[in-house]
């Protein structure tokens, strides 16, 4: 027997994508996630919790220059109350209605007074003044005294507010003569409900925009300041000061917040196309705005350095844990891939294999086990080549052997397999044998069988074609009758219409001798007629001859004439009374005559229902014998079929007996087949039976350590 052969593999499929990698990117890939979403998620806290901070600095720097802005002009405007709620300052202007304030007798001491204030405040205050409305007159800190008509009060924006609101009031900004940003605080006087006056100042706002300019908002943050027109009063770019907000380029939210004087917070908003953040608080209830600016840049570069310096921790964490993950990773898989060398070797067919078996973790337990699997695959090879020449022996016929090895573990079930297989085929075998021989007596039977019954079937087509010629000829006698039924059918038919027809002249006579026995009794009525008429000219006829003897000679004439009317009266009626007598004959004639043709009408229609009755007893009979043929015509078609199925039976048969020839044959071929086997008893201890396996069959695989 030939030494059967192991193919050992000439490559591996090389590992592309090993354990190192897998267990990396396994704790990695989720440590990252983890890091990024702490990062991400601290980042936005912590950009939170430093935007709120930056908001609350924009807004705290803005209150602050709120503050100096409303402290500032609260000293001036308590000057201008103050002042405006003298004695002197209402005496001297509800008095002076009469005349005119340069009048009065306190004119100096007023005119003192306003300087004594202007000298106290110079620093700010360029003007202090008194407007009385009642004179238009206005004086002025410096001496100056604007009577009537040289100021237009009404277009005056301080009058406007004043009078209007009746508070203290600050006025837009405007340049002053000097070319100094400026604005007034006028505070009205008012008598017996009535605004009399005006106590006004003109303030320099050049100290308040110093005050302003020393005010930071971060590192390059400022503040701005908005009068009640909307108009700048202060902005480090001394080239939009004055210049209405509408027009100076912001974002409507922020020029919303402007206009209205709201206290808003910190906004994101756009001027001129640089975004800033800014914040606006008014100046109490002055109608003034202060708006706190600082520039993206810095409201975002603490937000900025935080997330960098978080990222860069986030890198350099990540880093030292990859660092770390790759050391264990290395640390793992080092044994690892020690039994993997090992396997390979075992896969090429060496089983003289040293595996490493130190440690105490899974990888030692997974070596040793490795060492007991070569252990046990060297005890297999001997299993291994008993088992395949037991096969071998089997491919070719000889079931006779025995198994020499203990066969332990899983292989106990081979040996089990084949003792079975060997009895089983065995026992097959020999029971397929004696089939055969069976199967050869029973084909020879069925061969007899068939050509009797191919015999016997030729015999019986031959009487059914007998039978059908016999039904044929039935079905066209049957098909005769039923036409000749036919014909019979419609000569009767007809002889029913000619009565029908009779039957109908006989009405109509019977109608018209009606009509002469009607026009008969019209006719006795005339004659009758005729015959009151003549014995009426009977009667004149007489009276005239009466007459006509009465008259005598000249009465002749008449009387012959009268003569001859009785004459011709007495032979009308002579005529009309034969005349009556042969309509009443007639009459009778024709009585006797519709008698008749009643008896004829009811003979012809007594002959009509019998005619009727025939007919459809004769269409009865050539239906029937209709029926028959077609009765018969079914028997013949099934007489052919059976003829068909008759001569298929004997074709069958002598098919069938062909067959079972051909089966005998095969049957000795199989038992032929059999013969080749060498079969040991079937019911036999299956370890007992056959001999041991040759001794070369079993050279197959090597003793040694390869396979």
């Amino acid at each position: 027997m030939k030494k059967a052969r192991v193919s050992r593999p000439s490559d591996r499929r090389g590992v592309t994508f090993g354990i190192v990698p897998k267990l990396l990117l396994s704790i990695l890939c989720p440590l990252f996630a983890v890091l990024t979403l702490i990062t991400v998620f601290l980042g936005l806290r912590s950009a939170s919790t430093v935007n709120t901070v930056m908001n609350a600095e924009l807004e705290a720097a803005t209150e602050a220059a709120a503050a100096q802005v409303e402290a500032f002009l609260d000293h001036y405007y308590g000057v201008s109350e103050t002042l405006g709620a003298t004695q002197l300052v209402r005496d001297v202007t509800t008095e002076s209605a009469a005349g005119s304030m340069w009048s009065h007798e306190l004119y100096g001491e007023l005119l003192e007074t306003l300087r004594l204030v202007q000298r106290e405040n110079a620093a700010d205050m360029d003007y202090i003044w008194v407007a009385d409305l009642s004179t238009e007159e206005l004086l002025q800190s410096d001496g100056a005294f604007f009577r009537a008509g040289e100021i237009d009060f009404p277009t005056c924006s301080w009058y406007q507010l004043a009078t209007e609101r009746g508070a203290t009031i600050t006025t837009e900004s405007y340049e002053s003569a000097n070319g100094d940003e400026v604005v007034t605080i006028a505070t009205p006087v008012s008598y017996n409900g009535e605004t009399v006056a005006v106590v006004g100042m003109d303030i320099d706002l050049a100290h308040l925009q110093e005050l302003l300019m020393e005010v930071t908002v971060g590192q390059t943050g400022y503040i701005t300041l908005y009068d009640r027109d909307n108009l700048i009063l202060f902005h480090p770019d001394s080239a939009v000061m004055g210049v209405n907000a509408a027009d100076a380029g912001y974002s409507e939210n922020m020029l919303s917040a402007i206009v209205n004087k709201e206290d808003s917070a910190a906004m994101r908003y756009t001027r001129g196309g640089t975004d800033y953040y800014g914040s606006t608080t008014p100046v109490g209830d002055m109608e003034l705005v202060v708006l706190g600016v600082m520039p993206v840049a810095e409201y975002s570069s603490h937000v900025s350095a935080l997330l960098r310096v978080m990222i860069v921790g986030m890198v350099c964490c990540g880093v030292l844990l990859a660092a770390v993950c790759v050391f264990i990773a290395l640390s793992i898989t080092r044994p690892v891939k020690r039994l993997d060398a090992a396997a390979a070797r075992l896969a090429a067919g060496e089983l003289d294999v040293a595996v490493d078996t130190r440690g105490r973790d899974e990888v030692a337990d997974l070596g040793r086990n490795v060492s007991e699997i070569v252990a046990r695959l060297k005890k297999y090879i001997d299993y291994i080549n008993e088992v395949s020449s037991v096969l071998y022996e089997i491919g070719k016929g000889n079931l006779v052997f025995t198994l020499e090895h203990d066969y332990a573990g899983e292989f106990a079930r081979i040996k089990d397999a084949l003792l079975d297989i060997r009895g089983t085929l065995t026992a097959t075998l020999t029971s397929i044998a004696q089939s055969a021989d069976q199967v050869n007596a029973g084909a020879e039977q069925i061969a007899s069988g068939a050509q009797a019954l191919a015999q016997g079937a030729t015999e019986q087509a031959s009487s059914v074609e007998e039978l059908a010629s016999a039904v044929q000829e039935l079905s066209a006698q049957a098909t005769e009758e039923a036409g000749k039924a036919g014909e019979a059918g419609r000569f009767l038919e007809q002889i029913k219409d000619e009565v029908n027809k009779s039957n109908d002249q006989m009405e109509t006579m019977r109608q018209a001798m009606a009509d002469i026995t009607t026009q008969s009794a019209a006719i006795r009525g005339i004659i009758k007629t005729i015959d009151d008429i003549a014995f009426q000219t009977n009667i004149l006829a007489l009276n005239a001859a009466v007459e006509a003897a009465r008259a005598g000679e000249a009465g002749k004439g008449f009387a012959v004439v009268a003569d001859e009317v009785r004459s011709l009266a007495g032979k009308s009626a002579e005529a009309a009374k034969k005349t009556n007598e042969l309509i009443e004959r007639s009459v009778q004639a024709v009585k006797r005559g519709a008698e008749l043709t009643e008896l004829t009408a009811d003979s012809l229609a007594a002959v009509s229902r019998e005619t009727k009755q025939a007919t459809e007893t004769i269409e009865t009979v050539a239906q029937a014998y209709q029926g028959q043929a077609d009765k018969l015509a079914e028997i013949s078609s099934g007489v052919d079929q059976i003829a068909q199925v008759v001569q298929t039976n004997s074709a069958t048969a002598e098919e069938s007996a062909a067959a079972s020839q051909e089966l005998s044959g095969q049957a000795g071929m199989m038992r032929e087949q059999i013969s080749h086997f060498k079969l040991g008893q079937a019911d036999g201890p299956a370890e007992a039976q056959g001999s041991p396996v040759p001794a070369g069959a079993a050279a197959g695989f090597d003793s040694g350590n390869k396979y």
